[in-house]
């Protein structure tokens, strides 16, 4: 009866072996998938353009002087167009007209030509100026045997080169009033200038 339990328990343990041996490879022989790797790819954005259109840069000014000596007093007029370049700069073109009356012939005098600019703003109230100037400029003459006093003309350039000062207002914060300190690189005393002195000033506006 030993003998018969003993291969009972022997067969029985046989048979478990067996099937777990077999549930084993049916485990293994399962394809398994791979993990997905999800990646996440960022594009580069271009950058925006900001520029602004072209009519945008562009800005409408002009300024005007006054001044006096002992023998004639002038008044300035001058309208300029000028562009606005991305920072710093701004270039244009304007015509300038001064008025002059002589006092000692008491004549009067037209003076007007064309001048082209360039400024560049330092900081938010300071800028450098330049410009150069042809003036069709008139004076008096006297013939030296009438000493009779005639208008005659030639046409003189000027150099200018300074500083100037503004206050700027309104939404896009182009248009202002300012202040300008110049000198008169090509100032010669003996020409027939239109200016008494190679340092002028001048009140600017723009908008």
């Amino acid at each position: 009866m030993r003998i018969v339990f003993l291969i009972v328990v022997i067969l029985t343990g046989k048979m478990v072996c067996a099937q777990v041996a077999q549930d084993t490879v049916r485990q293994d022989s399962i394809p398994t998938k791979p993990p997905v790797q999800v990646q996440l790819s960022v594009q580069p954005t271009a950058p925006q353009k900001t520029s602004e259109p072209f009519m945008k840069r562009i800005s409408l000014g002009g300024s005007t002087g006054f001044w006096w000596s002992t023998h004639q007093m002038n008044i300035e007029v001058s309208p300029l167009l000028a562009y606005h370049f991305p920072k710093i700069l701004v270039t244009g073109f304007g015509y300038r007209y001064i008025y002059v009356r002589d006092l000692l012939y008491s004549k009067n005098l037209n003076n007007y030509g064309p001048n082209i600019f360039a400024r560049a703003q330092i900081t938010k109230r300071i800028y450098l100026w330049t410009e150069w100037e042809n003036l069709r400029t008139e004076y008096v003459s006297k013939s030296g045997i009438t000493q009779e006093a005639t208008v005659d003309h030639e046409h003189i350039d000027s150099f200018f080169a300074g500083f100037g000062y503004v206050r700027h207002f309104g939404k896009r914060g182009r248009a202002g009033l300012g202040f300008q300190l110049l000198y008169n690189f090509l100032y010669e005393r003996e020409d027939h200038s239109s200016y008494y002195s190679p340092v002028i000033y001048r009140i600017g506006y723009f908008f």
